[in-house]
């Protein structure tokens, strides 16, 4: 009995962190067929490249190139990318999205804004044709402290806040009392050209001297 073809998928989606749940979830907003796999899956992951155009890596920095680099050797001629701020891979195209991925999928509204950051001679539409995000070309030696000052942005800035909440509430005061002064410090850092407040502001050398005291 003659073998009917297997379909050609556009896109292969790796992973099953945060990145490749809001990546896979963006694609079904915009209606891109894809295909899926996973580690724990056990399915066999050359077939799922064999039947593939482009292999989206979406997997931990550490783990990229050792996955990518046997697949490439056997299968030259498809594109791989990842999407990692900071590796550059010979013949592997990136595109790191700048933006934050939590627990909870977002709206395709949300998923338009985002942009991504390419390496220099990189063409985004070539990559992803059916997407209209905004998209920066930086080059290659600018990934690490681009990647960096993302890193200590969000994550700095989130660690901050949790320990904010925890001694709030060590005194008494619940998170939800806190949110409205969260909501706006960020909404004057948007808006705002100067959004410092308080002591700091004002050099208020004595309230400045007694907090250092009580911390």
């Amino acid at each position: 009995m003659r073998q009917v073809p297997q379909k050609t998928e556009n896109y292969l989606i790796v992973g099953n962190g945060k990145m490749a749940r809001h990546l896979s979830y963006y694609f079904k907003l915009l209606g891109i067929s894809f295909i899926s796999w996973k580690r724990s899956s056990f399915e066999n992951i050359e077939h799922k490249v064999s039947i593939s155009k482009k292999i989206l890596v979406a997997i931990s920095d550490d783990a990229i190139e050792g996955f990518i680099i046997p697949l490439q050797k056997k299968f030259p001629e498809k594109i791989f990318i990842h999407f990692s701020g900071i590796l550059t891979i010979p013949n592997v195209y990136s595109a790191h999205p700048l933006m934050t991925f939590g627990n909870n999928l977002y709206s395709l509204k949300t998923y338009k804004k985002i942009p991504f950051i390419i390496e220099n001679k990189i063409k985004f539409k070539k990559i992803f044709p059916e997407l209209q995000n905004n998209f920066i070309s930086i080059e290659p030696r600018n990934k690490a402290i681009y990647h960096a000052w993302c890193s200590i942005a969000g994550n700095f800035t989130t660690s901050l806040w949790i320990a904010f909440f925890k001694r709030m509430k060590t005194i008494g005061i619940e998170k939800k009392l806190c949110l409205p002064y969260m909501e706006k410090t960020f909404e004057n850092l948007v808006n705002q050209k100067n959004p410092l407040t308080g002591p700091l502001l004002r050099k208020d050398k004595h309230t400045i001297k007694n907090h250092k005291k009580s911390l």
